[in-house]
């Protein structure tokens, strides 16, 4: 998916040879404009830091990139305030020609509002690599399988849209479980009623 991807692109040869420092930082829904800068300066320091307040650590992070062409990748992002995004930016501006951040997201707002370059769309899987992977995780090695729960599964793959992360999810929420009542309670459940643009990500995740 989207972090492989970018682990991909961060340990390229071509990519460590091009950028310096190289930074990696995993976002997630807890965005913190203070935690994500200390994480950064700990990162290129390599050491942990105690207890600063925002604006020293705003400038020894800006005193650590200044003139430098870094790569600083932002993984899984689900904030999209923007005011927050463009006071970190403001931080980052100090970096060299061809200084880079890289974002990888759920969301499609995020990568308008990071606004740089065009954004980079992974393609759904499509409904039989879908399955495959749910499967994987919901049956594993089992030599029998209930063909109740395969044609139950098959219709919840089909509420995931081809996201990968969604068919992992609920295939690990249902490894453990056999009973066919459990299943149709995943298939039916209101969440899937979310509105669209939150995608069938946030339903996976919440039915967790």
């Amino acid at each position: 998916g989207k972090t492989t991807l970018a682990q991909m692109v961060f340990n390229d040869q071509r990519v460590i040879e091009h950028f310096l420092p190289k930074i990696w930082i995993c976002v997630s829904e807890d965005f913190n404009e203070k935690r994500l800068i200390k994480e950064i300066v700990e990162s290129i320091e390599e050491k942990s830091l105690g207890d600063m307040d925002l604006a020293p650590l705003q400038k020894k992070l800006q005193d650590l990139l200044n003139g430098k062409k870094y790569l600083l990748v932002l993984d899984d992002v689900w904030n999209e305030d923007q005011d927050k995004w463009a006071k970190l930016r403001q931080v980052l501006k100090v970096g060299a020609s061809g200084a880079s951040v890289l974002t990888t997201t759920r969301l499609e707002k995020v990568g308008s509002i990071m606004g740089t370059l065009q954004p980079y769309e992974l393609s759904n899987l499509s409904q039989e690599d879908c399955w495959l992977l749910f499967m994987q995780r919901a049956f594993g090695h089992q030599e029998e399988i209930n063909l109740n729960l395969v044609a139950i599964g098959k219709e919840i793959v089909k509420k995931c849209g081809g996201e990968p992360l969604a068919a992992k999810t609920l295939g690990g929420i249902l490894r453990f479980k056999r009973e066919v009542r459990q299943w149709e309670h995943v298939r039916d459940s209101e969440i899937w009623k979310l509105p669209q643009e939150e995608s069938s990500i946030l339903p996976a995740l919440r039915l967790h």
